[in-house]
């Protein structure tokens, strides 16, 4: 009898199950650290496969507000499956975390984990309307030492390195932003108090790109507008936003989102002194971006390479084993600071997210 081998790239549970236990085969029958993960939406695909790759945590248990969703990414991996991130946290005692759950429900679980000293990785943002809930995590995290890391994976891009080396010696002076795209299909996304409008919860990437290339900023102006009947029926967040801001370095930049086009233009763009430095979405994958230099003769462009979600795993662990925070790409301290200037931009509107 013989049995096919799943392909690595392969989608579905069969694939999922063949990377794991190849990645348990290469590096020891016992990986180092014990993860929880809690949330089981379709981002937790990205992670795990990255984490799979690493082969330096064992999964012990999936939690998630719908136990179908809990089980559905816990049986594969032969962990239990849990709807209460409490008894999660109880029965397996894991040594990190991961939290992929909507925007309205990462401050309170957040402190859970900070309660019990667990390092963990959130993904953003870090609330939907609660603006004063991550002010407050990041306060007791600070308290405690704790190694936590927040998901801005565009740091993590093998070429950031190349970009921020260049843009040291010729500074942007000018950025400008699109994020314009379809409206994503969870319930959540659709409400603001679920997920907190498309700046804070999706454009926020380039916020926060902005802030660590460029440096911090200001809200000069910003406005937003939303049709009437809402498009899908039952949303409330506006359909598009756009706002200026200023830079502490003199530099300006322009950001404009829109959840209602039908085709994706997702790019990032900053020019420096007869250079652009574009950064564009380039595949369907979330960490699929590429990088592209143009100084007015020729122009290069730097593909993907390494998955920015391993890339920033690794980080994350390494800081976790050698207890040094500061290892993260993003810090929940900095990425509070992102936070507030996607309120600050929504504020600024005059109306909700």
């Amino acid at each position: 009898m013989s049995s096919a081998t799943p392909n690595a790239g392969s989608g579905g549970e069969e694939g999922a199950t063949w990377l794991y236990h190849r990645a348990m085969e290469a590096h020891g029958s016992r990986p180092d650290l014990r993860l929880a993960l809690i949330g089981a939406g379709w981002i937790t695909q990205s992670h795990l496969a990255a984490l799979d790759r690493l082969g330096r945590t064992e999964l012990v248990g999936v939690a998630s507000a719908r136990i179908e969703s809990a089980e559905a990414t816990a049986r594969p991996r032969g962990v239990p499956a849990y709807d209460d991130v409490r008894r999660l946290l109880d029965d397996t005692r894991p040594d990190v975390a991961y939290v992929c759950v909507p925007p309205s429900a990462a401050v309170a679980i957040c402190e859970q984990l900070v309660e019990r000293g667990i390092p963990f990785l959130t993904e953003k943002p870090l609330a939907a309307t609660d603006a004063a809930g991550p002010a407050r995590v990041a306060a007791a995290i600070l308290e405690r030492g704790l190694v936590v890391a927040v998901g801005y994976h565009l740091r993590a891009l093998e070429a950031m390195t190349e970009v921020r080396q260049v843009l040291a010696q010729n500074p942007a002076r000018l950025v400008t932003a699109r994020w314009l795209n379809d409206t994503p299909a969870p319930a959540w996304w659709q409400r603001e108090a679920g997920g907190g409008g498309q700046v804070v919860e999706q454009a926020t990437h380039f916020y926060d790109l902005a802030r660590w290339l460029v440096g911090e900023a200001e809200v000069v102006g910003a406005v937003s507008v939303r049709e009437e009947p809402v498009v899908p029926p039952g949303a409330d967040v506006v359909d598009a936003t756009a706002a200026l801001l200023r830079f502490e370095t003199g530099a300006i930049g322009s950001f404009a989102n829109t959840r209602r086009l039908a085709s994706a233009v997702v790019e990032f763009e900053l020019a420096s002194a007869e250079l652009i430095t574009t950064v564009r979405r380039a595949g369907e994958g979330p960490g699929s971006f590429e990088v592209s230099l143009a100084d007015g003769g020729s122009v290069r462009t730097v593909p993907t390479g390494r998955d920015p979600y391993e890339v920033q795993a690794e980080a994350f662990l390494d800081a976790v084993e050698s207890g040094d925070p500061g290892r993260v790409f993003s810090s929940y301290a900095d990425a509070l600071k992102t936070d507030r200037l996607t309120r600050a931009v929504v504020a600024a509107t005059g109306r909700p997210g």
